[in-house]
């Protein structure tokens, strides 16, 4: 694999993205009203009153479930560009699906994830503007000390 470092970058910020948004999700689905209430409530309770304490809790369950669908997505995209940029072969490809990954990071969290996504951004930019030097076959092999053929004879 030529382009370790870009899947690398890529699938660190897909780990990120399972601890952070998959973390959040996890929590709030599985989190019942009177738990929210005592736990995460006072903590937005600056913004909301006491007798909005449902619309809140499923405000936020709303969320919480858009960002897994994100982690859904952007899991797809790092997965796909991965495959396109394997052994080098496709890569302005594999910087495209980095780049929707990034979109997808950052519009799916409402640009909260902007670090997440900039992981995927720097991703496409070493995918675009990173050349690999092949250092293997007879195209780097140095000739300075043979003689042609015809200075033999």
């Amino acid at each position: 694999m030529k382009r370790k470092w870009e899947v690398m970058i890529g699938i660190a910020g897909v780990i990120l993205c399972v601890i952070f948004l998959g973390g959040f999700s996890l929590t709030i689905t599985s989190m019942e009203e009177n738990t929210y209430e005592t736990t995460v409530f006072p903590i937005l309770q600056e913004g909301v009153s006491e007798e909005y304490i449902s619309e809140s809790f499923e405000a936020v369950k709303a969320l919480a479930i858009w960002f897994g669908v994100t982690l859904l997505i952007v899991f797809i995209l790092v997965a796909l560009a991965a495959l396109s940029i394997w052994q080098n072969k496709y890569p302005k490809r594999g910087a495209v699906f980095f780049i929707f990954a990034g979109l997808a990071a950052l519009m799916g969290t409402q640009f909260i994830a902007f670090p997440l996504a900039f992981l995927f951004f720097i991703a496409a930019a070493l995918c675009l503007f990173r050349k690999i030097n092949e250092k293997e076959g007879a195209g780097h092999v140095s000739n300075k000390n043979s003689q042609p053929d015809f200075a033999r004879l």
